[in-house]
């Protein structure tokens, strides 16, 4: 998991504060996969991640790729796959090296 150092001014980071979740997953040939992914708190920082990890699989894959971006609650007391999510956004690889950003929750691939 890799947190980035921003916080913001007289908010003070705390173990149930918001953070980012971003998370990638690839179809291939009827196989789904997933990996990497991480926690930023700020959206901004999580959405740069997200793009650079969709960046790489294209460049290094064939399968059909995309990205999860929510917002989550912290718990210390559970493992990260199981803390409080809210979709803000997702994101595929579009034309020219670009990525496409939709709001709220991907579709699953046909």
């Amino acid at each position: 998991m890799n947190v980035d150092q921003q916080q913001q001014p007289h908010t003070p980071h705390t173990e149930t504060a918001a953070l980012y979740a971003w998370s990638t997953f690839q179809v291939c040939g009827g196989v789904e996969g997933s990996g990497p992914s991480g926690t930023c708190r700020a959206e901004r920082t999580a959405r740069a991640c997200l793009e650079a990890a969709l960046h790489a699989a294209v460049v290094h894959s064939h399968a059909y790729s995309w990205g999860q971006l929510s917002r989550v609650s912290a718990d210390v007391d559970l493992p990260f796959h199981l803390w409080s999510r809210a979709p803000v956004a997702w994101a595929e690889p579009g034309p020219s090296d670009t990525v496409t950003w939709r709001p709220g929750t991907a579709p699953h691939p046909r």
